[in-house]
């Protein structure tokens, strides 16, 4: 299983067996949760990786984007993922993964990306805070290409 962060506009050009787990709080509307696109590519909710009622209000949009670590939203959003325990969020992982590969036998494996609005490009965005929770966990994670 590898993990990977990506954003809203790439998942038209997903791997089938590279789920996307949205971590926004309202995603976009033409996605379908849990249905398969014509690819066979699924998104799902991440509930755990949206940010919650502290981290309401805090973005202004003002921030310099080249001091992303001073922003008060993406401080917060850090401490709430924080505050996951992380071998159960992983084992829930699991256990998506073998549903899927149960239901997708032609799989050996499943991959997983966490899907922020925000480009590759733009530090302002919950990317960051995902990544180094990831890592300081033990986790390798990349951005997602083509």
């Amino acid at each position: 299983m590898k993990f990977y962060t990506s954003y809203y506009y790439q998942i038209r050009n997903f791997p089938p067996n590279l789920i996307a787990l949205s971590t926004a709080i309202w995603p976009p509307k033409y996605l379908n949760f849990g249905i398969p696109d014509k690819r066979g590519v699924i998104c799902i909710n991440c509930p755990p990786l949206q940010p919650g009622i502290s981290c309401e209000g805090l973005c202004d949009g003002l921030c310099d984007p080249k001091h992303p670590k001073d922003c008060s939203f993406l401080k917060v959003y850090r401490e709430q993922l924080d505050k996951i325990d992380f071998n159960n969020f992983i084992k829930s992982l699991d256990k998506i993964s073998k549903i899927f590969l149960n239901d997708y036998p032609n799989f050996e494996t499943v991959n997983f990306a966490f899907i922020v609005y925000e480009k590759f490009d733009n530090p302002c965005s919950e990317r960051g805070p995902i990544q180094d929770w990831l890592r300081a966990n033990g986790i390798e994670v990349e951005e997602w290409h083509l």
